[in-house]
């Protein structure tokens, strides 16, 4: 994976490593509530457990990022463990990523395997890039459930 095995290209967004986790939006059809993106952050731990924040919301994703008018409704968190099968990057049965770049860094493109929220999301893909000093503690993870 970009010159490196697929475990160790995975292991390096690892939360420990560099204090953050990788997060993305993507768009699928609008539901009659006008909801119509996901967007997840992923705290992958080296004990090979994860967290994942998942928010759906009626708004607009962009390259550079989205916007959103998130219900709490809306706003699940799911825990499992990860695994490196082959080339791909598993979040339990919830997600599959694959390793690409995006601007010169190590990224992820993750499809969201199973139904979290609305099923129209289920087979969406959302690139993953790192964001960093965020902690699977911080308070903006309190209304997730």
């Amino acid at each position: 994976m970009n010159g490196r095995p697929a475990s160790e290209f995975y292991a390096q967004f690892a939360y420990e490593k560099y204090s953050g986790a990788t997060g993305g939006a993507v768009e699928f059809p609008a539901q009659p509530d006008g909801i119509n993106l996901f967007a997840a952050t992923a705290y992958l731990k080296q004990d090979k457990s994860f967290i994942i924040y998942y928010a759906e919301g009626a708004g607009t994703v962009r390259s550079n990022g989205y916007t959103a008018e998130i219900p709490l409704s809306r706003m699940f968190k799911r825990t499992g463990v990860w695994s490196v099968s082959g080339g791909s990057l598993k979040l339990g049965d919830l997600m599959t990523c694959q390793g690409l770049k995006v601007d010169g860094n190590d990224a992820l493109r993750c499809t969201l395997n199973r139904t979290i929220g609305y099923a129209a999301a289920v087979g969406k893909s959302a690139t993953f890039t790192r964001s960093t000093n965020t902690s699977p503690n911080d308070r903006q993870w309190a209304d997730y459930k």
